[in-house]
């Protein structure tokens, strides 16, 4: 979630032992861990597909691309935001580390968050659809695909419309026209929403496929307790929402990153 118009000023008077406390080790730390486990997901997805089955498809093209996005919009921001505040009080932040911190927040909502995690989403739905025999299925997962498209889309909108020029999302001196926070809640919340609902859909969509497979019972169970980890994806959503429910300008952001933190 980007930061808001108006939350600059003149630097406060703070204590200096409050001034130095920083969450950014650890905030780079566990990011990295899920971010590397991710690279190293679709490096041996794609190997698989390339080398070995020497099959591959658009929806690999499209999960790569989601990495991308993911790596470079979200970690690589992240690391440039540790030298501008990440981690650090939202007080303590201030002139024109504030600046480049909201500007890098901003795209790393957008290529990351929303772009990058929109990515994902269609490359599962392609890799079903090479597996569906159904019509009635493949235009379920066709409905499901463009949706996630619409709804991405639609977020990003969002953003960019968020005040009447795209720099007064970070530069308070072009910051008119904006729309309220509480406006702008409801729009993320309602992504999140929109996000944990094709979780969802997409951890029950392979089902019915792995059980027509021809293949050992106990295997095509195991296979479906799998594809049903998407239900951990669905469980981070749920946190995400509430902390962007409970967000309010008093929020911590820059300390606490947790809309971002449970994003990625």
């Amino acid at each position: 979630m980007a930061s808001f118009p108006g939350m600059g000023g003149p630097p406060p008077i703070i204590d200096p032992e409050y001034a130095a406390e920083s969450n950014a080790t650890k905030l780079m730390a566990v990011i990295t861990l899920f971010q590397l486990l991710s690279l190293i997901t679709v490096v041996l997805r794609v190997y698989c597909r390339v080398v070995l089955v020497k099959s591959p498809g658009i929806d690999d093209l499209v999960m790569v691309l989601g990495l991308l996005f993911t790596l470079g919009g979200g970690w690589g921001t992240l690391l440039a935001m540790a030298f501008h505040g990440l981690g650090k009080h939202d007080i303590t932040v201030q002139g024109a580390d504030l600046l480049i911190f909201d500007q890098a927040n901003f795209w790393l909502t957008i290529l990351a968050l929303l772009v990058g995690l929109g990515l994902v989403k269609v490359s599962i739905g392609l890799n079903l659809l090479r597996l569906s025999t159904s019509k009635w299925y493949k235009w379920s997962l066709r409905a499901t695909i463009a949706f996630v498209i619409a709804y991405t889309f639609m977020a990003c909108m969002t953003m960019f419309l968020h005040c009447d020029t795209v720099a007064g999302n970070w530069d308070y001196s072009q910051a008119t026209g904006c729309y309220s926070i509480d406006l702008f809640v409801k729009f993320g919340t309602i992504n999140t929403a929109f996000n944990i609902f094709t979780d969802v859909l997409f951890a029950v969509f392979p089902v019915p496929i792995i059980w027509t497979l021809q293949m050992k019972r106990k295997l095509r169970i195991y296979l479906v307790g799998i594809m049903s980890l998407g239900y951990f994806a669905v469980a981070v959503g749920i946190v995400k929402a509430y902390y962007q429910i409970n967000f309010t300008l008093e929020t911590d952001i820059k300390f606490t990153m947790h809309v971002q933190f449970w994003g990625l």
